[in-house]
């Protein structure tokens, strides 16, 4: 009799095996269709657009993919469930990948979970606690420590901390952090890291007061993407006069940001469909070809 261990090592090369073929099958002339199925998953491509900023195509369905796990060296199979529900549920970024298999996973987080040994990532979770409760004087001396601090990640921590806050000064903050790395740096640079994080928080939490100043941003500046789900939220009305002006301003650019950001709003059928069919007859083609996009099917 095989043992449990045996069994398993069948099926992890098993599975190695099925999606080297089918990742062969798709990929190579003449071109096979993926239709859901073993190993194939449809993809929410308007979910994944509200999540991801990015100038790549986003994928139409996930498949088996092989990968070699960081720590133990081991080839992996990251499964097109395991890959919709990273992107879908937990929101993943789009170019984020799977690098570590299941049992290296959990010994990872049994050796984090020692006291004292991942400072860093403590450190992160206390900030995180601070955003769920009403600042103080400490709370916002914390924070302003982990803005000066070394390591990024700690940084964007303290960012994502403002934006949970919410109120005023945090608000402030924020926009002062945009104005403080508003060097156009490299795609790798803190600046640019900053302005992102930044912008996520604004979205997260702006508030009444801000918004014209944040749909200025949205619509001026492809960074400022993420004060999307913030603008969304408000009411269809609000969106009447701003269709209007950006119609007669006909900047291509801002127009097709606009298109992007109409869907999500909360309006009844009959107004979506006449800001529609209005964006979709603009003389320019980038900006029909946005509406098309981003609109379901009739």
């Amino acid at each position: 009799m095989k043992s449990g261990r045996r069994r398993r090592e069948e099926i992890r090369l098993k599975r190695i095996e099925r999606a080297k073929r089918l990742e062969a099958r798709l990929s190579a002339p003449p071109y096979a269709v993926a239709r859901p199925g073993d190993g194939v998953e449809d993809a929410d491509r308007a979910l994944l657009a509200r999540h991801n900023n990015t100038c790549g195509t986003l994928p139409a369905f996930y498949i088996d993919k092989v990968f070699t796990c960081r720590d133990c060296g081991q080839e992996q199979v990251w499964t097109a469930k395991q890959q919709k529900w990273w992107y879908e549920e937990r929101l993943g970024p789009i170019d984020s990948t799977a690098v570590r298999c299941l049992p290296c996973r959990r010994a990872r987080r049994t050796q984090r979970a020692v006291p004292g040994a991942n400072l860093l990532g403590e450190r992160r979770d206390r900030l995180r606690a601070l955003g769920a409760r009403p600042p103080d004087a400490d709370a916002r001396a914390e924070v302003e420590a982990a803005l000066a601090d070394k390591w990024w990640g700690l940084r964007t921590t303290a960012i994502a901390t403002l934006g949970a806050w919410g109120d005023a000064a945090s608000v402030a903050r924020l926009k002062t952090l945009l104005a403080e790395h508003a060097a156009r740096d490299g795609w790798n640079s803190w600046n640019r890291q900053a302005r992102a994080a930044a912008f996520k928080a604004l979205g997260a939490c702006l508030p009444d007061d801000e918004t014209a100043w944040a749909l200025e941003r949205y619509l001026g500046e492809s960074e400022a993407a993420a004060l999307r789900d913030g603008l969304a939220r408000r009411p269809p009305a609000f969106w009447e006069p701003v269709i209007d002006a950006e119609w007669r301003r006909g900047e291509p650019r801002r127009l097709q940001r606009l298109v992007s950001l109409l869907p999500m709003v909360t309006a009844e059928p009959a107004r979506r469909q006449r800001w529609r069919e209005r964006l979709e007859a603009h003389a320019e083609p980038g900006v029909r070809r946005w509406a098309a996009w981003a609109w379901p099917s009739r």
